[in-house]
């Protein structure tokens, strides 16, 4: 690498650490705030989904094994 390249990498990079410094900052910022408790309603919207999602999985296997015989 000669030293034309190198002096334009460096001016081009400047203004990219100082927008990795604005995000690191508020990348620590949310760190900072923590995790929220989940409701109890939440909590069981999200296990009828999961099991939703199982109920899907095996709906659609059994569909292929029908379809395949």
């Amino acid at each position: 690498m000669n030293s034309a390249q190198w002096s334009s990498e460096t001016k081009d990079a400047l203004p990219i650490d100082t927008l990795l410094e604005d995000h690191n900052k508020a990348r620590q910022h949310i760190e900072e705030l923590g995790l929220l408790p989940l409701s109890p309603a939440l909590k069981g919207t999200i296990w009828g989904l999961r099991l939703y999602v199982l109920f899907m999985i095996v709906v659609v296997v059994m569909n292929i094994i029908q379809n395949l015989h």
